[in-house]
């Protein structure tokens, strides 16, 4: 093979043409420390991705002092994940393909690969780096048997290990008769299995709140009911509001720490009040106001000590909101509210929580001019501002001021050693800190992605109001939700 072959050859190979072309020329210059180059032949990989494969002796590559030689790298294979990819793919849709492959220095033939792959890419998970593996399992009945049984034993709520579903596996081997030697039901198939079919080892969590089977339905004469009311009484932002109650406990110790790798107890101190909590009533409008918070103590009396100002306490023996408590609330908290004294026609949203459905509480509210919204039961975490923007940042607040004072030095003690819980007044400031940090402009955007503030017009309607649409009318003109009361209705009558 003669140096004109050997530069030739090289250029054909390279991927970056100015750089792998200089290199060449050096090694025509110096043709005794050229490294012997076997070209192997062309593989399916090749044939597809269009790179070649060289195999470099290392033994005949001897560079000469000062000689340029050196230059010569094997360039390593690297992968990249789907997410990288989509950007490649951005850009050249923007551009073209070799602007985008040097702009992220890729061959550009591996952008013009990842464009085909699009759609799959997409669908991908982002820290994927290639599409490779079967798809389906070699024991395609095993397989879709064993999913079958533990998507069953899941609904009853049973647990499933992953020893369970390789007993589960050999059961039905040993039915189909196929014979131990072909199929073993390993822990590696087991975990090819589960990735196959979407499944994953999971930590036991509470119970998250299940939406109803008639969602739609309930959602659809909610945001109707809602809308009517705007319709008739026109409401201003600031006399739109929301109300909730949250606990609030003593002890807020994180979950989480950092530590030592290795080690194998790791503590968190607490004052050991995990239980002992307040209940804390929140209120916002739709302007983005917060109202002071309501606080009800689990005791029988209010403690004598004064309360830091902007904040309303009272005693409860066991430290919930009763039909009084709400009543109270209604008296103290929203009717002095800006336009409350005037009493200016109002909405008020709140949970189905039977507090807020007895009749001193609806009585009350009618005394001030207001109309009560029942949010349908299940369906609180989309149509309740505080469960959707507020609760989560009040509560993040909250277990920074408990862990900045637990971090402190100056606690007082129990007679058996243990740090005692912040005093009432503490955690008052705490909740008074915790609620002012809370953005206004989250509350907004609250209101709307709820349906309760969204433009007449349509033009601010989230995405399930966009799915439903409004209320659509009669052959003769009447509205439908005029004709027969919604469940809403039911709940606020």
């Amino acid at each position: 093979m003669g140096h004109a072959q050997h530069s030739c050859f090289w250029c054909m190979t390279c991927s970056d043409s100015r750089t792998q072309t200089s290199s060449a020329a050096n090694f025509v210059k110096a043709p005794s420390t050229f490294p012997q180059i076997h070209k192997s032949p062309m593989s399916k990989y090749e044939l597809e991705t269009g790179f070649s494969s060289l195999t470099i002796v290392a033994s005949h590559f001897s560079p000469q002092p000062g000689s340029n030689a050196g230059q010569l790298n094997k360039q390593q294979r690297r992968s990249y994940d789907a997410n990288f990819k989509l950007m490649v793919i951005n850009a050249a849709e923007s551009s073209n393909n070799c602007q985008a492959a040097k702009r992220y220095g890729v061959a550009e033939c591996r952008v013009r690969y990842w464009r085909a792959q699009k759609e799959r890419l997409q669908n991908a998970n982002t820290m994927r780096k290639a599409f490779r593996g079967p798809k389906s399992g070699r024991f395609r009945e095993i397989d879709r048997r064993v999913s079958e049984y533990v998507s069953e034993k899941r609904n009853e709520g049973m647990p499933i290990t992953r020893a369970v579903i390789q007993l589960k596996a050999l059961e039905i081997a040993n039915e189909l008769k196929i014979p131990p030697t072909k199929f073993k039901a390993s822990l590696g198939w087991c975990k090819r299995m589960m990735r196959r079919n979407g499944l994953a080892l999971r930590r036991k969590t509470s119970l998250a709140q299940r939406w109803p089977s008639d969602f739609r339905e309930k959602l659809l004469s909610y945001q109707r009911y809602v809308l009517g009311l705007r319709k008739k009484h026109h409401y201003p932002l600031d006399q739109m509001g929301n109300a909730d109650q949250t606990p609030v406990y003593f002890d807020m110790p994180s979950h989480v720490t950092v530590e030592k790798k290795g080690e194998k107890s790791v503590l968190v101190k607490s004052t050991g009040n995990e239980k002992s909590r307040i209940t804390v009533m929140l209120t916002c409008l739709a302007d983005g106001t917060k109202l002071p918070p309501y606080v009800v103590l689990r005791r029988k009396t209010i403690p004598k000590e004064p309360m830091p100002p902007g904040i309303i306490v009272r005693a409860q023996e066991k430290g919930w909101m009763e039909t009084e408590l709400v009543v109270d609330w209604l008296k103290v908290v929203w009717g002095r509210r800006r336009g409350g004294l005037r009493k200016t026609r109002n909405m008020l949203v709140l949970d189905a929580f039977r507090g807020h459905l007895t009749e001193p509480v609806k009585k009350q509210l009618r005394s001030m001019n207001g109309d009560l919204v029942i949010i349908p039961g299940g369906m609180t975490s989309q149509l309740q501002v505080l469960d959707v923007v507020v609760n989560k940042p009040f509560k993040d607040n909250l277990r920074k001021k408990y862990t900045e004072w637990l971090l402190s030095a100056d606690h007082a003690l129990t007679p058996t050693g243990r740090i005692q819980k912040p005093a009432v007044r503490l955690l008052c400031e705490w909740v008074l800190q915790a609620w002012d940090a809370v953005s206004s402009e989250s509350i907004i955007n609250g209101f709307k992605k709820c349906c309760i503030s969204n433009a007449m017009d349509g033009s601010e309607d989230d995405v399930l109001w966009e799915e439903v649409g409004p209320a659509e009318q009669r052959e003769d003109g009447s509205d439908e939700s005029d004709s027969e009361p919604s469940e809403a209705e039911d709940l606020c009558e």
